[in-house]
């Protein structure tokens, strides 16, 4: 997850969800592998697109 990622990312999303996904990284960052998995499996199961995943963020 951490790595993952493009060089030009920002030319394939908007502005604002470009922002959230920089987020969500600097969230998941610090913690270990298998609780940033849990964290985001947790999180998208809760979501029914990545719409409604990046709006909860705001939550």
């Amino acid at each position: 997850i951490l790595k993952s990622g493009t060089r030009k990312e920002e030319l394939l999303v908007d502005p604002a969800t470009l922002s959230k996904m920089w987020v969500l990284r600097r969230i998941l960052t610090p913690m270990g592998t298998v609780d940033a998995m849990e964290f985001l499996l947790g999180k998208l199961k809760d979501s029914q697109n990545n719409e409604d995943f990046f709006s909860q963020m705001n939550n």
